[in-house]
């Protein structure tokens, strides 16, 4: 009976020491604050699984425009909705970018987008003409956001399934 328990706790041992940490701990990245004072930079600091929640306002300027999750498969949220949490783009580019592959699991949500030169969002694919096409759609998932009042588009899509 002993070396029967032996083995076993030896075989549990051994799968904990060669199984990767399995225990997912997301976190929520608060943006504006001292250490993340724009949206961007809330993004920059995220990982696969985190929320990055922003709170009410209205975001302008660098780090608050042409926004890129950068392909991580990460939520970005408005607090309180997108009668609360505008982005104006202020006709200098767009809110945000999708263009490293984002799948639905890349999520957008309860933001209003105003002011954004050739559309609000952009979804597209990377290539390169050196002799083949490397193909990377993005199709993030885009929820609860208001977009108006942009020069072109609204949403601007190419080869992507938003």
């Amino acid at each position: 009976m002993n070396r029967r328990f032996a083995v076993l706790q030896f075989c549990i041992m051994f799968a904990i020491l060669i199984t990767p940490n399995l225990t997912f701990s997301a976190t929520t990245v608060r943006v504006p604050t001292a250490e993340y004072p724009t949206i961007q930079s809330g993004i920059d600091a995220a990982v696969n699984g985190d929320t990055v929640l922003v709170a009410d306002g209205t975001y302008t300027g660098e780090g608050n425009r042409d926004i890129d999750f950068n392909g991580k498969a990460i939520t970005v949220e408005s607090e309180n909705g997108a009668e609360n949490c505008i982005i104006n783009c202020e006709g200098t580019g767009r809110a945000f970018l999708f263009q490293n592959g984002e799948s639905e699991t890349s999520i957008l949500s309860g933001f209003t987008i105003t002011g954004g030169l050739n559309g609000g969002i952009k979804c597209t694919h990377l290539y390169t003409w050196e002799g083949q096409i490397i193909w990377i759609p993005s199709s993030p998932t885009i929820s609860n956001c208001l977009i108006s009042n942009n020069n072109g588009k609204g949403i601007d899509c190419y080869d992507s399934s938003p």
